[in-house]
């Protein structure tokens, strides 16, 4: 994998271009094809000014509509929005928000994060055609981001690059690098989510759940991995049966997205 874009978005803490990704046959994502951040809603002029020198052209926006209009986008005129709505976060949702409320340590955290990855490529799957629409459209540069740019953003990003031909250990590290951007991240943003999960279970929350629910872990992707294996036999019938794309579709997407160089 090469080293990540060394790119810096003022208002955000996961934002990284996937540029140069490698893929199997030795080619590379071509510029700034695809883009990966958290919420977008504290960028300046200066934030949008850099996201135009990268050609950003489309946002696409996985986020609820209650998430939208609690923090709007307020995306410039000449940007084009793209809203999902793959769900809200569904670690509010009753059945899954249960496995911390009566657990509120680390397995009840982990077993809560397992579940929210399980249930993430059904809760894609009716939004891929719209999503891989922008590369066959060329409505590209792309922005893909959702709250924390971790998990739904996470298999989303995970499901574009498999298409391009990237490898599942490079695909994984590229995830992997949200845990560090997530950590590094300023104390407010991590005292949100300790006040946000402790207000979901009614208690206050261990600091160790609290970095698990944060945490990008292989396992988690792995999760969402092994639930598109068990229903589709693999991803690249997952994204056949969703979008269309055979293997010739497939190449074709290849060569317009991958270079040489």
């Amino acid at each position: 994998m090469r080293a990540p874009m060394n790119l810096q978005l003022a208002g955000t803490d996961n934002f990284r271009s996937l540029k140069g990704l490698p893929a199997h046959d030795g080619r590379r994502i071509a510029g700034h094809t695809l883009l990966r951040s958290d919420q977008l809603h504290m960028l300046g002029t200066e934030g949008w000014g850099i996201l135009k020198t990268l050609g950003v052209k489309t946002v696409c926006d996985l986020r609820s509509e209650g998430e939208h209009q609690r923090t709007p986008n307020n995306l410039p005129a000449e940007l084009e929005q793209l809203a999902l709505e793959v769900t809200g976060d569904m670690r509010a949702d009753k059945s899954v928000s249960s496995l911390l409320i009566e657990s509120p340590d680390l397995a009840g955290a982990e077993a809560m994060m397992f579940e929210v990855y399980r249930r993430l490529p059904g809760m894609l799957a009716p939004h891929l055609p719209k999503l891989f629409g922008l590369f066959e459209t060329g409505k590209v540069p792309v922005l893909v981001h959702c709250a924390a740019g971790k998990d739904r953003t996470g298999f989303a990003v995970a499901v574009i690059l498999h298409a391009l031909g990237v490898a599942r250990d490079v695909i994984v590290a590229d995830y992997q690098l949200s845990a560090r951007r997530i950590a590094d991240a300023n104390d407010a943003r991590r005292e949100l989510m300790s006040t946000l999960v402790s207000n979901m279970i009614g208690k206050p929350c261990p600091d160790e759940a609290v970095d698990a629910i944060m945490d990008a872990r292989p396992e988690y992707l792995q999760t969402a991995y092994d639930c598109v294996d068990k229903h589709y036999g693999s991803m690249d019938a997952y994204i056949e049966t969703c979008v269309g794309l055979d293997a010739s579709g497939l190449k074709s997407l290849r060569d317009r997205y991958l270079t040489a160089d």
